[in-house]
């Protein structure tokens, strides 16, 4: 059986943005790699906001993104279930809203790793989701 991965807002904001070249780089190696990630509608509401506020990307730029995110992931539909975990996170791990919200999808989804840039490289989940840090480095 293939691993599960879930793949947070900035690891595609950093392949399709603008970005440090080695962060760029590493986004999309990643993300070349992997056969239909997972994803949310918050992933895909964070990095349209994102990309047309900080990368200048139009309209029509922000559909093909929209179009080819559901062709390439497999995206996770809301339910009360994920939000109810969510808040159990926040309450035992100490981590936002938002963050939350990204692991308790990934969770529900059965994901082994979630790669995010936003939360601590390494941690473990509810003993079977671990973070993955891309661009971590021993100095960090």
């Amino acid at each position: 059986m293939t691993a599960r991965c879930f793949v947070d807002t900035n690891i595609f904001f950093y392949a399709l943005g603008k970005s440090s070249f080695s962060k760029k780089v590493a986004a999309n190696r990643l993300l070349d790699g992997m056969i239909r990630p997972v994803i949310n509608g918050q992933v895909i509401r964070e990095l349209v906001y994102n990309l047309r506020k900080k990368a200048g990307y139009g309209e029509e730029d922000v559909r093909e993104v929209i179009r080819q995110l559901h062709l390439d992931c497999e995206v996770m539909a809301d339910h009360e279930t994920l939000f109810q975990q969510a808040s159990l996170l926040r309450e035992e791990q100490a981590v936002s809203y938002w963050d939350s919200l990204i692991m308790a999808a990934a969770l529900a989804a059965g994901c082994d790793t979630l790669y995010s840039e936003d939360m601590q490289h390494g941690q473990r989940i509810a003993g079977t989701l671990r973070i993955i840090n891309p661009f971590w480095t021993e100095s960090d």
